[in-house]
């Protein structure tokens, strides 16, 4: 048959001038449009109505949510730099929501979006391991003035490769149980990977914490080991390009840390090459994590600094707009020691000081008049490995009934944690937890499950059984939240029982996104599936899960999600934020207060946001977008601009809000 190609051509063009055919197209998406977004997973919290019906608070939030869009947007195109093109990006350029410690020092010196997220209020804190809410240099300068603390290695430190290969463990001791010519750095130190559990071992293989320092200089100073230690870094001994985050209140100033503190410091943080080596693994990544954790164990577990302790992660919190939070310590270990290491501090008895640390830090607060800046305290989440036998389990959960027996007010649930690609998964344990639950219900006592599950890519519970995914056991034995939920959407049927539904508040989902990306999930926050949650319907909340060791922060997450997806929002912040309150475990009174405390610190917070960017002097905005156009006058806009992005923005609230 032959084609009539001008028949073809003619009727194309014919079709071009159809405008009608346009706009049965246009009606349709414009349609799916506005369907997806009054479907938002954060529609509950955006403004109702027309712009003529919209209250002045709410007019106010629209326009800091227009603002941080901008701002973001801005920053993606100039500050970061790296955008779609057919040429090779330029030196210098970086890709906005890239690898978080690619980007961290960026985030931390260039990008107001990341100031932002340092001032708007987070709510609760809900996903935070007990021992890593400081940064460990700070645990090393309380360790300075002890004379009992003690470090030990799996293998002797004779030169420079030994130092990447060991792993080192701190411990309080008393001095009458340790020989005093124990020397790490000498080839006869027998202590070894799995020798440092025998009792006849104990004398011969902890090290004087003091005299190891004096020895590690003298290697320094010898050039038998790497002279960069000997340096008070101002950078992460692994990546020069690295500013060390500061972990409290910035007030508190920088730690001077002699050689063997720095090096011992870049044990206990993982560093980029750590990170993202290429010859890095899940396994491999997750084995360095667990070193790390143990490091600094022994640095936080003894009288002192755990009554110190306390206190500076409130302040922390407080410091990054958090004010409330669950903290999960690991309580296999039965005792903590004294500060002479002779005597033995029960888990009882250090949840006795939680509570009289944060209750002290509440009378701080109360005298100043502000103690809705940490209103509730703190609760624990009783935490133990999914490693152990099961005679072992039934006896940590039974501590954990006694411990919520005894302070009702104090244990707010229970977990297994540990890499879900190793043995076991939730249901190895299911006559435990079951037993669990029910004695739980005849004591009258409510501790909800919050288990780590889909922290995973292989999803199978450390089994290779995909039926063995501990989603699935976290949902039948009726977890109230999870933490991570990576591996959630690979589950429909799973999706559904986490959904919130019209008198259904689902089951919600604690995100740890830059935990999630350091630990090999994910290659960066782009790729993490918050979004995909959300959108689902899922109710979730931000977590920083191990800030000491990842060098995050909560103030970090917030800038994560935002820029982890164009869909994210102010609002998106907002919902999260109320969602964190909503899902604690506080009572109802307590949530209450809670989100009325969090509406009041929001109505200011954008209140800030457009006093300071739609200030005539700053000249940032041109309508909806930033101006950075350059107009050739004395006060071009683009100047302006510059000047903004350039310098530091004094955050404070500038006008009253009627």
């Amino acid at each position: 048959m032959e084609i009539d190609h001008m028949d073809i051509r003619s009727t194309f063009e014919r079709n071009l001038e159809r405008t009608s055919l346009v706009e049965v197209y246009d009606r349709e998406r414009d349609d799916l449009v506005r369907r997806e977004e009054a479907d938002a997973w954060d529609r509950d919290v955006r403004p109702k109505g027309t712009s003529r019906s919209k209250s002045k608070v709410e007019a106010i939030e629209q326009r800091a949510a227009t603002i941080i869009h901008a701002i973001r947007e801005y920053e993606r195109r100039v500050t970061f730099g790296n955008l779609p093109s057919e040429a090779l990006p330029a030196p210098g350029t970086l890709d906005m929501g890239g690898q978080f410690l690619t980007n961290k020092k960026h985030i931390d010196t260039l990008s107001k979006l990341f100031e932002i997220a340092k001032i708007v209020p987070k709510g609760a804190l809900l996903h935070l391991h007990f021992n890593a809410e400081l940064n460990p240099e700070r645990l090393l300068e309380q360790a300075q003035g002890m004379d009992n603390i003690y470090i030990r290695s799996i293998m002797p430190l004779l030169q420079d490769s030994d130092l990447d290969e060991t792993e080192m463990v701190f411990n309080i001791l008393d001095p009458n149980t340790v020989n005093l010519d124990v020397d790490i750095f000498s080839p006869r130190y027998p202590g070894t990977a799995t020798n440092w559990r025998d009792k006849d071992k104990q004398a011969e293989i902890w090290m004087s914490w003091k005299l190891f320092q004096e020895k590690f200089i003298e290697n320094v100073e010898t050039e038998k080991f790497p002279k960069r230690y000997g340096q008070h870094l101002d950078t992460e001994p692994n990546n020069a390009d690295k500013p060390v985050r500061g972990c409290c209140p910035e007030n508190s100033g920088p730690v001077k840390l002699n050689a063997a503190e720095n090096w011992l410091k870049s044990k206990m943080i993982l560093s980029p090459r750590e990170a993202y080596g290429e010859s890095q693994t899940v396994n491999g990544v997750w084995a360095r994590f667990n070193q790390a954790t143990r490091c600094f164990k022994g640095l936080l577990n003894y009288q002192q600094v755990y009554e110190w302790y306390i206190g500076k992660a409130i302040d922390k919190m407080i410091e990054e707009k958090v004010m409330y939070a669950e903290l999960r310590p690991m309580l296999l270990d039965k005792f903590i020691p004294t500060n002479d290491g002779k005597g033995k501090i029960t888990n009882a008895e250090q949840m006795q000081m939680v509570i009289d640390g944060y209750v002290k830090k509440q009378e701080e607060l109360k005298k100043r008049g502000q103690l809705d800046k940490f209103p509730f305290g703190l609760k624990i989440v009783y935490c133990t490995p999914r490693s152990i036998p099961k005679t072992m389990m039934r006896e940590e959960m039974k501590q954990c009934i006694e411990l919520k027996e005894k302070f009702p007010g104090l244990i707010c649930g229970f977990d297994l944690v540990g890499a879900e690609d190793r043995p076991n998964h939730i249901g190895f344990y299911k006559e435990e937890l079951v037993a669990f639950k029910e004695t739980c219900k005849a004591k009258k006592l409510h501790i909800p499950l919050l288990f780590h599950a889909g922290e995973s890519l292989l999803d199978t519970g450390g089994s290779g059984d995909p039926s063995k995914s501990n989603l699935y056991d976290a949902v039948a034995l009726g977890a109230e939240r999870i933490g991570h939920g990576f591996a959630l959407m690979k589950h429909p049927h799973l999706v559904d029982k986490f959904r919130r539904k019209p008198g259904q508040k689902g089951i919600c989902v604690e995100l740890c996104p830059i935990s999630n990306e350091l630990l090999h999930l994910c290659r960066n926050i782009k790729e993490h599936p918050f979004p995909e949650l959300l959108a689902a319907g899922i109710p979730c909340t931000v977590n920083s899960d191990n800030p000491s060791l990842f060098t995050n922060s909560m103030n970090h997450e917030f800038y994560q999600i935002m820029v982890g997806a164009p869909t994210m929002s102010l609002y998106s912040w907002k919902q999260l934020a109320r969602w964190s309150i909503e899902y604690s475990c506080l009572s109802k009174a307590e949530k209450k207060r809670g989100l009325d405390i969090l509406s009041e610190a929001w109505v200011e917070f954008c209140q800030i946001i457009v006093d300071v960017c739609d200030d005539e002097k700053t000249g940032l905005m041109k309508g909806d977008n930033i101006d950075d156009t350059n107009t050739g006058t004395e006060a071009e806009p683009d100047s302006r601009v510059k000047a903004f992005f350039g310098n530091k923005t004094d955050w404070t609230r500038k006008t009253e809000t009627s």
